[in-house]
């Protein structure tokens, strides 16, 4: 007697295994995943649910209705074409990852005028990330469907009907006056301006990678924010609001005189390692921040809290919200309200002079051993 094959009931197609059964007189066809294994695993399971209940109960199957329905998997490749030139390579990456990853082993090879609200609230339950990325996944999925109901290959979008997974807010871990003295004290001497400048701008590490001499006025007092770096790549802000003009206070204009003065070599950056190359992310955290901390004798917390910082004393110190808000670069108040309410003071100033007579004290200079 022939053995039977390990992938029966499995069809393949590109790099995507299906599952090919006849339910209650009709074909059913099912993606399933990219791994062979995953697949075998899941054929096995939904082969079970219809012998014993004559259909899957855990995923409505999908009938094949013929040639004249288009599948997902050939809807997305057409979207990520016509968006390749509008969307930043960066942000690009992030989508085809949640595609292929998640999306397209689920619903690659399913009909998408099939794809009910069902289907969709099923596939995000087997999800095993949390339900801050489970919402990622479903931003270039919500994309691509109202692509197809533009280009009339659905009639209505489901994905209207899905609601994001609430996600828990982060918490802030943001330095006292006290605390950025001591971390600036002991920090790599080398980085002492670019963290001063962080602490007391609020920008984003992109936002400082990026930043440029030719944005910088001494004479108007302000940083021009035109560009962000993100993965080696260049480009405008994503919002906006980000595109905007920062105020330097005192400790600032000293920090970027200190890297003028001491600028080699024709580089247009204003923070650059010691090769005169754009600051990474990566290595500044691991390399400067963390040994800056742990020599501080300061709790671990993400590189993010520099802004966080930022936003805390300004407004611990009695600076308007909304300017503290233009300053960072939020298009609204909302988030700065919400994350920052309890360092809300009784605000009097929108021009960093409050927090320079009631919260900064100058750092005391000492000598790294």
């Amino acid at each position: 007697m022939a053995k039977k094959s390990k992938n029966h009931h499995l069809e393949q197609r590109g790099d995507n295994w299906s599952l090919v059964a006849m339910v209650s007189g009709k074909r059913l066809k099912k993606a399933l995943s990219t791994s062979v294994t995953e697949a075998r695993r899941m054929r096995d399971q939904y082969l079970k649910e219809i012998a014993v209940y004559g259909e899957i109960r855990s995923i409505k199957p999908v009938v094949d209705a013929g040639k004249d329905k288009v599948l997902f998997g050939k809807v997305a490749v057409k979207w990520v074409k016509t968006r390749d030139k509008w969307i930043k390579s960066s942000t690009l990456k992030d989508y085809k990852s949640a595609m292929n990853t998640y999306i397209l082993p689920h619903f690659g090879n399913t009909p998408i005028s099939d794809i009910t609200f069902i289907d969709i609230e099923e596939f995000m339950a087997e999800l095993t990330c949390t339900a801050k990325r489970v919402n990622n996944v479903l931003v270039p999925m919500r994309a691509i469907m109202r692509f197809a109901q533009r280009a009339e290959l659905i009639e209505k979008n489901p994905m209207d009907l899905v609601a994001n997974l609430k996600t828990d807010k982060p918490d802030i871990s943001p330095l006292s006056m006290d605390e950025v003295n001591l971390f600036l004290n002991v920090v790599h001497q080398y980085y002492r301006d670019f963290f001063t400048v962080a602490f007391f701008t609020g920008m984003r590490f992109g936002e400082m990678a990026a930043l440029k001499w030719d944005n910088v006025s001494f004479k108007l007092g302000i940083i021009k924010v035109k560009e962000t770096r993100v993965r080696g790549e260049e480009g405008r802000p994503k919002t906006n609001g980000s595109i905007r003009d920062i105020k330097m206070v005192p400790p600032v204009i000293d920090a970027l005189t200190n890297l003028r003065a001491k600028k080699k070599g024709n580089s247009p950056y204003v923070f650059v390692n010691k090769n005169n190359k754009p600051l990474l992310p990566n290595s500044i955290n691991y390399h400067v921040w963390k040994p800056g901390l742990r020599k501080a004798g300061l709790k671990p917390r993400s590189l993010y809290q520099t802004r966080h910082t930022f936003a805390t004393l300004m407004l611990d110190a009695g600076e308007l919200p909304g300017w503290v808000q233009k300053m960072m670069g939020h298009e609204s108040l909302k988030m700065i309200l919400e994350k920052y309410y309890s360092y809300i003071q009784n605000y009097q100033r929108d021009d960093g002079t409050a927090f320079m007579e009631n919260v900064f004290v100058p750092r005391e200079p000492k000598q790294l051993v």
